[in-house]
């Protein structure tokens, strides 16, 4: 359906100011109040309403009061029909997504039992391989942070995983202080398609000895794991 030439023969302003009308029990209103509802300058206001009072769709009933005639309500009921079938044809059904899964995947942490203060110290961050209900049908983007409170690096060091259904990991290097304890904290962040898309997967945080010396038993390593929750 097309809007009927003689409608389509008026600003858009004029359209808006009928289509404001069509919304009151009695079509009548001030000027001030028709701006301020369709939130319309007093210029613009102006000139769609002399549009609107010239071809005899509105008359003044008032100081700045204005009402509907005969034939702008039957404008009115054009314009409302056009609207209904132009909203109709535009209605776009949008099927709903399909609800997010999540699989965990088991993190982890491998170290030596117990470290040497001011020594530097490799460290093992990776992913188990998946169990039968773990399996991914797409890679999936990880950022593991890897944090020192005691130690070094003083700022959090970061992993990329683009995590598939075989074991990774990766090396990190520490360097306890003069400290008793160091802890080691991780936590994991899920890469959305998105670049502002970046959720919390999980984590885990170890709390290390640190000794002045180590002897061949305190050299092995030991491992710490946690599961984390990936969105599929």
């Amino acid at each position: 359906m097309e809007l009927p030439f003689h409608l389509r023969a008026l600003p858009p302003e004029a359209l808006d100011v009928l289509r404001f009308f069509s919304q009151l029990d009695e079509p009548v209103a001030h000027a001030a109040y028709i701006i301020d509802e369709i939130g319309m300058s007093e210029r613009v206001f102006g000139k769609a309403i002399r549009r609107l009072v010239t071809k005899g769709y509105v008359q003044m009933a008032g100081d700045q009061v204005y009402r509907l005639t005969d034939q702008g309500y039957s404008a009115v009921d054009e314009l409302s029909q056009y609207d209904e079938l132009i909203a109709d044809d535009e209605a776009i059904e949008i099927e709903p997504a399909p609800p997010a899964t999540q699989v965990s995947r088991r993190l982890v942490l491998a170290l030596p039992r117990a470290l040497v203060a001011g020594a530097p110290t490799t460290i093992i961050l990776g992913f188990d391989r998946p169990r039968s209900d773990e399996l991914l049908a797409a890679p999936v983007e990880l950022v593991a942070r890897l944090s020192v409170i005691n130690g070094e690096p003083s700022r959090p060091a970061e992993a990329v995983f683009s995590l598939e259904n075989e074991p990774q990991q990766r090396n990190f290097s520490i360097t306890p202080g003069l400290y008793k304890r160091v802890r080691i904290r991780v936590k994991v962040f899920q890469l959305g398609p998105n670049p502002d898309d970046i959720n919390v997967a999980g984590g885990l945080y170890v709390d290390a000895d640190v000794l002045p010396t180590l002897d061949s038993a305190q050299t092995a390593f030991i491992a710490y794991g946690a599961h984390v929750k990936l969105t599929i």
